[in-house]
């Protein structure tokens, strides 16, 4: 079960803030969050204990940050006029506009990696389920990747690295699963990836940099499995299967060597999280926490030697970090709200080649 869903009801006092170890230096590169700690929901970056920066305020809830590719802009959804819509920050102008006014109910933005496009998920007020639409950032031209009438989402798509086609998750015929979908970047190509893992739900996709691998999580029926598929082979594999428990948010490392992740494993009654490693094969497993509070969502940073993580082990949600040589954590934010959906500032995209271009036998329209 996804940790944000408890972050209202939380209440516990903050323990006494640790200190900065000197084996984890501060972080190089600012990290984007949303955080309670006002009257509304809004953006921050911190780099560190005191190192905090407000990007947004005012009388709205700004949510779901991503930051373009060279860290210039941060997309966000807001709540304004009624309607939810994606909205742009210039951080250098300190100026917001928005991405495409429709009466659709726009959630989830995701920046393609040559920062010219910004896919999301679409919800129209007369039809049902909803889409995946990319605006062209320059010129506002609206494209249709995936529109069936089944849900989408809630997480926002995810972008090749070569920018040619995105995974996502949408509702599938029996409206008690949802399915790992591909798409290519005009909209054709639909392809269920993950039909043949279970029968239930699969969530958070994630594309290996060099876009042959794309690991998720599935519903196996009283636990969670971290699944990996091979695009061009379509050999699927399940990661965790002599562990069951629950997993959640895989995500590669830049280089495609390993993927962190948060399971309940290690906990006794297989409930509270802890944050991991593994080699992209599944193997050298690693705990990086162990604490008895939770710990979950991790997001590596561009040096692969960091993660950031949220974690509720004050008794509310803040962000750390964890220094992977060292396994030292250190706390980067200290209030006495929520902070949460951190997402580091990108240093660049390391691979611009991916295995597209071979997913001519895995990639077909689904017509049914």
């Amino acid at each position: 079960m996804l940790r944000y869903f408890v972050f209202l009801s939380l209440s516990a006092g903050l323990m006494p803030c640790c200190a900065l170890s000197s084996e984890v230096p501060a972080l190089e590169h600012p990290v984007a969050f949303i955080s309670l700690r006002h009257e509304h929901v809004q953006i921050f970056t911190t780099q560190g204990i005191g190192k905090e920066q407000a990007l947004t305020k005012g009388q709205y809830n700004d949510m779901q940050p991503v930051w373009s590719p060279d860290g210039s802009h941060i997309a966000f959804s807001s709540v304004r006029d009624g309607v939810s819509a994606i909205y742009l920050l210039d951080l250098a102008q300190q100026a917001t506009s928005r991405l495409h006014a429709t009466l659709d109910w726009q959630s989830s933005p995701s920046w393609s990696p040559d920062g010219r496009t910004i896919a999301f998920i679409a919800s129209a007020p007369d039809q049902p389920g909803a889409a995946i639409h990319a605006v062209d950032v320059a010129s506002g031209r609206l494209t249709v990747l995936a529109q069936d009438g089944y849900d989408k989402g809630p997480g926002a798509p995810v972008w090749s690295n070569d920018g040619k086609y995105l995974a996502f998750v949408g509702g599938h015929q029996d409206s008690r699963s949802s399915e790992i979908w591909l798409v290519a970047s005009d909209g054709s190509g639909l392809t269920s990836i993950s039909t043949t893992v279970s029968s239930r739900k699969k969530a958070q996709p994630a594309l290996s940099p060099d876009g042959r691998y794309l690991a998720f999580i599935a519903d196996m029926r009283g636990y969670s499995a971290l699944i990996k598929a091979d695009l061009v082979t379509g050999d699927v594999i399940n990661l965790t299967f002599e562990y069951p428990a629950a997993y959640e948010t895989p995500r590669w490392s830049s280089d495609g060597s390993m993927l962190a992740f948060a399971s309940s494993r290690d906990d006794p009654d297989k409930t509270r999280m802890d944050i991991f490693v593994m080699n992209a094969d599944g193997t050298a497993v690693r705990n990086l926490t162990q604490h008895p509070g939770e710990d979950f969502n991790p997001q590596w940073m561009p040096d692969n030697q960091t993660i950031v993580f949220m974690s509720l082990r004050t008794g509310k949600a803040q962000l750390w970090a964890v220094h992977l040589p060292s396994q030292q954590s250190v706390r980067l934010t200290n209030n006495q709200f929520h902070d949460m959906d951190q997402v580091p500032q990108p240093a660049s995209v390391l691979f611009l080649h991916t295995a597209a271009s071979d997913l001519h036998g895995v990639m077909r329209h689904e017509t049914d």
